[in-house]
């Protein structure tokens, strides 16, 4: 049901564009290439034909002082994109600020690389005096932010959107991460495989390694 209201949604918004189109010919150029990365930044279906809008949109990276820039680069690529006929419409201006601000900034594999960190796996001993002890000492990737930006969900879970959503697996205290939510269920199914059950429970977690004093020990969820 929502993949037809989105399909009927984006087919209004071409409309314009259609009209624009019978009196100055068909788009080309910038216009012709904002008019695309609109609609192929709103799913997460993109064929082929969206790899040129996609591109230019992507290329457009801005710096201050040498370094990238993000509140710069937002504000031209939704200056780009503002350079579709159809970017006067209703409603359509919230629809390219959400873009320009989400699009390649809310996917599974952005949040899961810049919200990384490392947790220490190990497990907790006794020798014969009952002095304690940290052994098996491994890392583990996890992913410490659980809850989407709000920038995100404006851009994921707008009505003009299809199957852009995510969601997060599992526990930042036990190897979390992000994904497709469509994929949710899968690896879902595959992190407690690996972090819950008896062999899970003989471990122990922590955000420092287990030889600091101020530790952080996760016992489970």
């Amino acid at each position: 049901m929502k993949r037809l209201t989105v399909i009927g949604a984006l087919a209004m918004l071409c409309v314009p564009s259609m009209a624009f189109a019978q009196t100055s010919g068909v788009l080309q150029g910038v216009e012709r290439l904002a008019c695309e990365a609109i609609l192929c930044l709103s799913s997460s279906l993109q064929p082929g034909p969206c790899k040129p809008s996609l591109s230019h949109y992507f290329d457009i990276r801005k710096y201050r002082k040498g370094s990238f820039s993000w509140s710069r680069t937002v504000d031209a690529r939704q200056a780009f994109l503002n350079q579709c006929p159809v970017s006067s419409s209703p409603d359509m201006d919230d629809r390219i600020k959400a873009i320009s601000k989400g699009a390649g900034r809310c996917d599974a594999d952005y949040l899961n690389s810049t919200y990384k960190s490392v947790l220490y796996r190990f497990k907790v001993r006794r020798d014969p005096l009952g002095q304690v002890y940290y052994d098996d000492i491994t890392t583990v990737p996890t992913v410490t932010k659980t809850d989407l930006p709000a920038y995100c969900v404006t851009y994921n879970d707008h009505a003009w959107t299809y199957d852009l959503s995510i969601k997060y697996v599992g526990n930042p205290l036990r190897g979390g991460y992000w994904v497709k939510a469509r994929d949710y269920d899968a690896e879902l199914a595959k992190w407690e495989a690996e972090y819950t059950g008896d062999w899970a429970d003989q471990w122990q977690y922590s955000l420092r390694h287990p030889s600091e004093q101020a530790m952080s020990i996760s016992y489970g969820d």
